[in-house]
């Protein structure tokens, strides 16, 4: 006895191959977090500028007192508000772009974690402990609690009736940026090299010491050892929001230090 095959079964489609594995994620290593930190450097000086032109023109700034008094033009807190405000969507542009070619999430790369209580009191603590340290050895070496530079930042930027906006910058964008940067992005790739954990704390705590470019050699140091804290306290915690609110802390208290020695407050 024979049977007939159906037609629906000899006009089946074939079954479908196998999909191509989609590709892995992939962590930037050392050369490659470099390039792109390069990068972000770069676009952080295009905004800069262009933020220096929005600020002089904005708040009417004038440009030839930078010729016969440096400060009153390059420390003028306004300028410097608009030029690190001007290169904070830029440069998270930049680390987005850099993290969708790698097929990462945002969060999970940089760590945007909430860390643990313990975590959270150590880091914040830590941070006030140095930063008493930092102003008790300005004291005892004759210095300035607060350099002079940032005196004439909020002067300036008070004068300007642009104090809100220096402050907002000082306290939650500069912070946040920065933090994004070195103990997000850089210090994440230069961990998964050969420097290690280790090696990553301290090159991009040189690195974030080298661009403060405004501070003398003693203030530099300040700056390195608060950056050795925060990076070390990325590594334990596994958290960079929490050195973002350490950097916001450390940057709170400079602030009120700031008006109590510029004489704004009392």
């Amino acid at each position: 006895m024979t049977t007939t095959e159906s037609p629906l079964a000899a006009t089946a489609a074939p079954p479908p191959l196998p999909a191509a594995s989609a590709k892995p994620p992939r962590v930037w290593k050392f050369w490659a977090t470099l390039a792109w930190s390069i990068l972000l450097y770069g676009v952080m000086t295009v905004s800069a500028a262009l933020g220096i032109v929005g600020a002089i023109t904005w708040y009417g700034i004038d440009v030839s007192a930078g010729a016969e008094h440096k400060s009153a033009l390059v420390n003028d807190g306004v300028i410097v508000a608009v030029t690190s405000l001007s290169a904070t969507v830029p440069v998270l542009l930049v680390i987005w772009l850099a993290l969708k070619l790698a097929r990462q999430k945002f969060a999970d790369y940089l760590a945007l974690r909430l860390p643990s209580a313990r975590h959270s009191a150590i880091g914040l603590g830590a941070i006030v402990v140095v930063m008493v340290l930092i102003d008790s050895i300005n004291v005892q070496i004759g210095r300035p609690i607060v350099p002079d530079v940032l005196i004439v930042n909020i002067a300036t930027a008070r004068a300007h009736g642009a104090f809100g906006l220096f402050a907002v910058v000082l306290v939650v964008t500069a912070p946040l940026t920065e933090e994004i940067c070195f103990r997000g992005f850089i210090y994440r790739g230069f961990a998964a090299s050969r420097l290690g954990t280790v090696g990553a704390v301290i090159l991009s705590s040189l690195i974030f010491a080298g661009i403060h470019v405004q501070y003398d050699l003693i203030t530099l140091a300040g700056v390195l050892v608060t950056a050795l804290l925060l990076g070390t306290m990325r590594a334990i915690s596994g958290s960079t929001l929490l050195t973002i609110a350490m950097h916001a802390l450390n940057n709170a208290v400079v602030l009120v230090e700031m008006l109590w020695f510029a004489g704004m407050l009392g």
